[in-house]
């Protein structure tokens, strides 16, 4: 009698949990896949649905933190001498522009000297070196860190900085940095350094916050100079692991107007991890009010996008399919995965069928097995349509770059896949000056040197164990 009831409760729960899923309007392809998981796999779909497939975009937590981030930008940005977008040359960056003003608040900020390093080890250098010359504070935020030789290279010169009276608040994920060690974070924490983890779980694997990340990776000090890419801090990301050697990533390092936004949605980020309120006018006016003082001539446009759970729109996801859908002559992407909704999908076949040049370079080597294999079913309806695609062969591509018609530039933090567009935090600049836009299709031709592409015919010829290892990781997509 026991195990019917419970066995009617469940069914019971399950039925509930499909009517909500009908009732969410979300992507008919991700509702299906839902209630097939829970038709299928009764149990552990449920389980797996508690954990990973509710909309957090509607849930308490999140909503609180966007209201919180709304308010503050608000206050934040009334003390900001915005740009016009008069400023802006072509159709496309206008339209970009209105496009981030209002999903995301992005303010234009056009005084600013920016400098792109496509060297992972250049670039880790760069970092270390401007946290050497911060004399008030360093603010941090990483996706990973592994307790290994590059962890204790940043961890050592944070420590001393700390010990010198320097302010350091450090934003690391908690699932991601599962494995440092208690005395990794001890070692900082002894030392003055405020080294918190965003929305830890206490129970691994069985806690739906796990689902929702912070992938973003920046840096910030003295409200002087900022860097952000897609570099985490550990051995392997500065080319010393053997399996994946050469790591491809891209830096940019902001001095200028445009510090303003990262300090703000650094101080947001903060607040939600802490509850120690930075954002008050004492404050604003210690850490945004030297970004205005601190005075740059040099023009260079630039907004700085955030993206999460925590926003009614998939604000890096619509800049995406915008930028693509807008495209009249060339595509350039770099993306070391590529898991694609229908829209993105289409808006990318389209712009090849209409003749724009549209190139893509993915990673050789797989890092994750379900994004790679799930990655590469994707690849002959594109190449079908005169899309090229790329292998890099030199090392792994981390990289995440969008260059649209040599106008305008995205870097940043966010894959070009589901899990970023609708799951993690993320932040991408979009830069606007033609000479940068310039460097980073410079760097765009050499790593197509060190690249493979991927011929339609050859490709249309691969086992059906690979074509089976796709379409299964493909199917797995939309629960990503």
């Amino acid at each position: 009698m026991t195990i019917k009831i419970i066995s009617a409760i469940h069914a019971l729960t399950v039925l509930l949990i499909i009517i909500v899923l009908v009732f969410e309007n979300s992507s008919p392809v991700h509702t299906l896949a839902w209630i097939m998981v829970l038709i299928f796999l009764p149990v552990a779909g449920f389980i797996l649905y508690l954990f990973f497939g509710r909309n957090w975009r509607k849930i308490k937590l999140f909503t609180q933190k966007e209201l919180f981030d709304n308010e503050a930008l608000d206050n934040i940005y009334q003390h900001f001498p915005e740009a016009s977008e008069a400023l802006l040359e072509s159709g496309l960056e206008r339209k970009l522009y209105r496009l981030l003003k209002k999903n995301s608040k992005a303010i234009l900020s056009i005084h600013n000297d920016i400098e792109i390093i496509s060297d992972t080890n250049m670039a880790f250098d760069a970092i270390l070196d401007g946290i050497r010359s911060a004399q008030k504070h360093i603010h941090l935020v990483f996706f990973s860190v592994a307790a290994d030789s590059t962890g204790d290279r940043l961890k050592d010169l944070l420590i001393e900085k700390a010990k010198a009276g320097v302010e350091v608040r450090f934003i690391y994920d908690d699932v991601a940095c599962w494995k440092l060690p208690r005395s990794f974070k001890k070692a900082l924490t002894d030392a003055g350094v405020a080294f918190v983890p965003f929305m830890p779980v206490w129970i691994p694997f069985l806690n739906s916050r796990m689902n929702y990340r912070n992938h973003r990776k920046f840096v910030i000090v003295d409200s002087k100079v900022a860097y952000l890419g897609g570099l985490n801090i550990g051995d392997k990301y500065l080319g010393k692991d053997p399996y994946f050697g050469y790591w491809r990533d891209s830096l940019a390092i902001f001095r200028g107007e445009n510090i303003f936004s990262l300090q703000a949605i650094f101080l947001e980020d903060w607040y939600f991890v802490s509850k120690e309120n930075l954002l008050t006018k004492e404050h604003m006016d210690k850490y945004l009010a030297p970004v205005l003082n601190h005075k740059v001539s040099n023009i260079s446009p630039v907004q700085m996008i955030a993206s999460g759970p925590d926003t009614n729109h998939a604000n890096i996801l619509q800049l995406y399919f915008s930028a693509i859908a807008s495209a009249k002559y060339s595509i350039r992407i770099n993306t070391p995965y590529l898991i694609l909704n229908e829209s993105l999908l289409m808006a990318l076949k389209t712009a090849a069928i209409s003749g724009v040049k549209v190139q893509i370079i993915v990673p050789h080597n797989a890092d994750h097995f379900v994004v790679f294999w799930g990655s590469r079913s994707y690849f002959q309806e594109l190449l079908e349509v005169g899309v090229e695609i790329f292998e890099y062969t030199r090392g792994f591509m981390h990289a995440k770059i969008l260059i649209v018609d040599d106008e305008v530039l995205g870097l940043g933090t966010a894959n070009m896949d589901l899990r970023s567009f609708n799951h993690n935090f993320e932040l991408t600049s979009l830069i606007y000056e033609d000479s940068l836009i310039d460097k980073a299709s410079d760097a765009f031709s050499e790593d197509l040197a060190y690249s493979r592409r991927i011929d339609l015919y050859e490709f249309s010829r691969r086992s059906i164990v690979e074509r089976s290892k796709e379409s299964i990781c493909r199917l797995l997509s939309p629960l990503l």
